[in-house]
């Protein structure tokens, strides 16, 4: 099949982009894969990479592609069998959706958990305003990827039509890591700093917790909350014990999980996290609240949940893992046993192959 993959924002390389530079070298062993996407520095492999100029606008990840309506107005989108569009909202994401009218092959939308997060105001009544609008388009598309059972539900909740939602699980793939935890016990925090991420937490957590002897590596993109975490850093007195290491490369990935001590998301709205699924793939001891995904990664002990979705409680499990070794031990050899099995790039592409072939199938019908 040619297979068209539209999405922005690769070379900042976000959740999306792990999922393509993991999925689309399994997919060319039997398909043609182009990706339209933005300028930008992009190591995905495909058989064809097109980039358009883009314009910001002033919303997280919202970038307006004059060239995209050309594209699609040209007949362009008729070259190929299945039209997959990652994340949402994204302009491309919409656009699509609202002139599906004018190509012939089937839409499928992988949200990847970016429908119900709102954020703070003024971006959570556009969001919802958004969201309302763009509903009476989605007649137009022909499938839904949930990323988690989570999600799935979540895109009920909004009116979606079950029939129209199927679950793709996402997979893990770093290598194997020596872990070589340093002298001094480190907390490590890996992501995009978002508002969605809820790194405040984390911060206020770790200034109440009773153990001193440990710092916090913050490691990720700035998204915008940077400078708000900083001066959150500064009034709880915690310069020396924080520390920002921003955008970081695979190899700097890799020594920080092979260095750390506990790995804690404390996001509250992501659906599923890679970067928390990969920390515990590697056998990090990991913490995160008790929702969405969370639990499902954490099964058969392979992670420590919080139950009350608070800083106090987020403390009391930091404080808990630091005082017992023995658990972290434990932890760690059923996360390193369970993970690779349960999240598998391999079964992520036979199952996305198979949608696809329905899809495509029905579409003609």
């Amino acid at each position: 099949m040619k297979l068209l993959f539209v999405t922005n924002g690769l070379h900042q390389k976000t959740g999306t982009y792990t999922v393509l530079k993991n999925i689309c070298p399994k997919l060319l062993q039997n398909h043609e894969v182009t990706i339209l996407t933005n300028k930008g520095d992009i190591d995905v492999e495909c058989t064809k990479l097109i980039q358009l100029n883009t314009s910001f606008l002033p919303f997280p990840q919202y970038f307006f592609e004059s060239k995209l309506k050309n594209l699609v107005k040209s007949g362009f989108m008729d070259n190929y069998d299945i039209i997959h569009a990652f994340e949402y909202p994204l302009f491309a994401t919409d656009y699509l959706t609202i002139k599906k009218k004018l190509f012939s092959p089937p839409l499928i939308i992988s949200p990847h958990g970016s429908i119900h997060q709102f954020g703070s105001f003024p971006l959570n009544v556009m969001k919802k305003l958004h969201n309302k609008i763009m509903f009476n388009f989605f007649n137009n598309v022909s499938l839904l990827l949930a990323a988690t059972n989570a999600e799935k539900l979540h895109l009920i909740k909004y009116g979606f039509a079950e029939e129209k939602i199927n679950v793709l699980s996402l997979g893990f793939g770093l290598p194997k890591i020596t872990r070589t935890p340093s002298k001094h016990n480190k907390i490590l925090f890996l992501g995009r700093l978002t508002i969605t991420k809820n790194i405040d937490l984390l911060v206020k957590a770790v200034a109440i917790c009773k153990r001193k002897d440990f710092e916090l590596i913050i490691a990720g993109p700035d998204f915008g909350m940077l400078e708000t975490l900083k001066k959150l850093v500064v009034k709880l007195g915690l310069e020396n014990r924080v520390i920002f290491k921003g955008r970081v490369s695979e190899s700097e990935k890799l020594q920080l999980l092979s260095e750390a001590t506990l790995f804690v998301h404390p996001s509250l709205e992501d659906i599923f996290s890679l970067s928390l699924l990969e920390a515990v793939g590697v056998g990090i001891p990991s913490i995160a609240f008790d929702i969405e995904a969370n639990p499902e990664i954490f099964e058969n002990n392979c992670g420590l949940i919080v139950n009350k979705q608070n800083f106090e409680s987020l403390a009391n499990s930091i404080d808990y893992l630091l005082n017992n070794e023995d658990e972290r031990n434990q932890i760690s050899q059923n996360a390193i046993i369970s993970i690779p099995d349960k999240y598998n790039w391999d079964n992520t592409v036979t199952t996305l192959e198979k949608y696809y072939l329905k899809v495509k199938k029905t579409s003609k019908l």
